[in-house]
């Protein structure tokens, strides 16, 4: 691991312990054992510490591994499932911390970053991209599941995708702020009923 992404890695890590993204250049050099010097010929201040912090393991996280979800295959109901499965997957897993020895929930990393969001510039723009990009991916599924009569074709595309993106933000909803122990699980339970909702009626 090179010198830059220790220190993010690092600062992450104090962040975290402190259960708050406000930490001193001092305690960053303490943690990593590089003078405070050595910390800016990497970074031009704290402020750039943290927004790459927040860029990496915020805003990186919102997005989603689409070469993954391309390549699951098979008929509509398996594919919207293995689809859902695999976003819920990415979501609990997070973004890995080479540094941090200890398995850590990804939720206490969202909880210490969600304050710099509103820093982000753009932030609510790239929050509807990623959001618009799976709509489109959804949209994909479903439109070609209705071609081969295994998604109804009595609603729109847009209604069951919709349905579909709502399931998904609710159990995510859920973990993040009810703590439910595993989205996965959540999502098993919920899947039969919604795909009653919206697969093909003779």
């Amino acid at each position: 691991m090179d010198t830059k992404e220790l220190i993010l890695e690092k600062t992450l890590k104090l962040m975290i312990e402190k259960q708050n993204s406000i930490v001193s250049i001092r305690e960053i050099s303490d943690a990593t054992g590089i003078a405070t010097g050595g910390i800016y010929y990497y970074f031009s201040s704290k402020k750039q510490i943290c927004d790459e912090i927040t860029e990496r393991y915020l805003m990186n996280y919102a997005k989603f591994d689409m070469d993954k979800l391309t390549q699951i295959k098979g008929n509509a109901k398996e594919k919207i499932h293995d689809v859902m499965a695999e976003i819920f997957k990415q979501k609990q897993t997070g973004i890995k911390i080479e540094t941090i020895e200890y398995e850590i929930d990804y939720r206490n990393i969202l909880n210490v970053l969600t304050p710099n969001v509103f820093s982000y510039e753009n932030s609510m723009e790239f929050y509807q991209g990623v959001l618009r990009k799976l709509k489109d991916f959804f949209a994909e599924i479903v439109e070609e599941g209705q071609k081969n009569s295994e998604i109804r074709q009595d609603l729109s595309t847009e209604d069951i995708v919709e349905s579909l993106i709502i399931m998904y933000l609710g159990i995510q909803y859920k973990w993040e702020v009810y703590l439910i122990d595993d989205m996965i699980s959540a999502f098993e339970d919920n899947f039969d009923l919604e795909w009653e909702k919206i697969k093909f009626r003779e």
